[in-house]
């Protein structure tokens, strides 16, 4: 059991320091243990639990899943009339006779909490800009804490058989022998760990740039026992000390009552999935660098913008080698679909409108850029918004719109490819060419 524990664990802790979102459930629906037994009817009850999971992504849709559940589950079990059990017992005078109980609508509530620990698979596809759709398929490790038993019965027949006497004894009250009747005791009863496979799917709407709500179905099923290493031969203990004193042992630890005994839970969830932020605005100083030491792969990419644009590029240009290189460094906007300029880089166009503004005989080109993700034709539509965002704050800044060209590449011609976060956050930026004034 406790390699079992600290090996699922260990498993949350190396994924949580990878992930790359968070996510709360609820979930809630029929939830507890499917009984297969000859000699009664287990029904489901209802059943709850709230979760904390963390997934990575080693794909643009794939991740895998882990992280920590707690469940609240109810049962009921009803016995079948005309049943009896037996066991071997001991009176208070040391003698040893086989003690016979029949009861007669039996009835035990069950309930019992369990915690549980995902290894799962994750998919999830975009539909549109704000919705999508999801599933995971995997298993788990549950463990239970004890299982509570309420047990009652309309009438309790209690006798006891000597046979070295060949006498049953079926009234004698004060020694454990004789009926009871509106019988009810409480018991607790161990349960195993267990494996489950689970299921879960359903769809996803974008709330914010890194909110998204996640709406759908699960099912988890046990693929072993919850029957615990308790086995008592009989329903109810023998007490040499009067039948009002007679203590329930519960149908899941009594011998042959029960044949299997696995977890199933189906319902509704609801998550909230958090993604983590980039940190974009307190790495400012390393994205120059790194901007810096990419500037000649941006060279090709805005050579290209040009020729599309049919704007021919100007051998003589009235700036200084180190003034071009600033303008040109791309400006990294970094959170996907985020079109607003961000405050980090004012800055920096401040600086390339000083630049501009004394520089009569220059005209720019802006283009905007996106990652992989998403569709050609959303992507495109952000790289224009980008490039606009940018243009307009030149503007402002005094740059005169008649010499401001905007255009958007969308994800074509990436900087670097888009295989992690960091790639993708880097391709999401715009560009500044220098062009010849007409």
């Amino acid at each position: 059991m406790k390699i079992k524990i600290f090996t699922c664990l260990f498993l949350i802790f190396i994924l949580f320091g990878h992930a790359q979102e968070i996510s709360i459930k609820i979930e809630g629906g029929a939830s507890g243990i499917s009984y297969d037994s000859a000699m009664g009817n287990g029904t489901l009850g209802f059943g709850g639990g709230v979760g904390i999971n963390y997934t990575y992504y080693f794909t643009k849709h794939w991740g895998v899943q882990t992280g920590i559940e707690a469940r609240y589950n109810s049962n009921s079990f009803t016995l079948d009339n005309n049943q009896q059990f037996t066991s071997n017992e001991i009176d208070n005078e040391s003698s040893a006779f086989q003690y016979i109980v029949n009861p007669d609508e039996y009835v035990e509530d069950q309930h019992f909490y369990s915690f549980n620990i995902p290894v799962m698979l994750h998919y999830q596809s975009s539909i549109s800009n704000k919705t999508g759709f999801y599933f995971g398929f995997g298993g788990k490790v549950m463990f239970s804490t004890k299982q509570q038993v309420n047990a009652s019965a309309d009438k309790l027949a209690l006798s006891g058989y000597y046979p070295d006497l060949n006498l049953e004894i079926d009234d004698l009250p004060e020694y454990g022998f004789g009926t009871v009747n509106n019988w009810s005791d409480d018991a607790e009863v161990p349960l195993s760990t267990a494996l489950l496979v689970s299921l879960e799917g359903g769809l996803i709407f974008k709330l914010k740039e890194h909110v998204k709500l996640y709406t759908g179905i699960y099912v988890d099923y046990g693929l072993t026992n919850l029957k615990g290493n308790k086995d008592i031969q009989n329903l109810v203990d023998y007490s040499s000390g009067g039948i009002d004193n007679v203590a329930a042992n519960g149908v899941l630890s009594t011998e042959k009552i029960i044949e299997n005994s696995k977890y199933f839970s189906a319902g509704i969830q609801i998550k909230l999935g958090f993604k983590k932020s980039i940190k974009d605005k307190s790495q400012s100083k390393e994205k120059t660098v790194s901007i810096i030491e990419e500037s000649e792969d941006q060279k090709e990419s805005t050579l290209v913008v040009v020729e599309e644009a049919k704007v021919e590029p100007s051998k003589e240009i009235m700036l200084s080698k180190e003034e071009l290189t600033y303008i040109k460094q791309p400006l990294v906007f970094g959170t996907i679909d985020e079109t607003r300029l961000p405050k980090e880089l004012t800055e920096r166009l401040n600086t390339i409108a000083q630049m501009i503004n004394q520089k009569e005989n220059v005209d720019l080109l802006i283009t905007g850029f996106t990652c992989n993700l998403g569709s050609t034709s959303l992507n495109k539509r952000i790289g224009m918004e980008r490039a606009k965002s940018v243009a307009t704050y030149l503007e402002n800044q005094g740059v005169s719109k008649h010499r401001i060209n905007v255009a958007s590449q969308g994800e074509s011609n990436p900087l670097m490819p888009n295989t992690t976060i960091e790639s993708r956050r880097k391709n999401r930026r715009v560009t500044i060419k220098v062009i010849n004034a007409n």
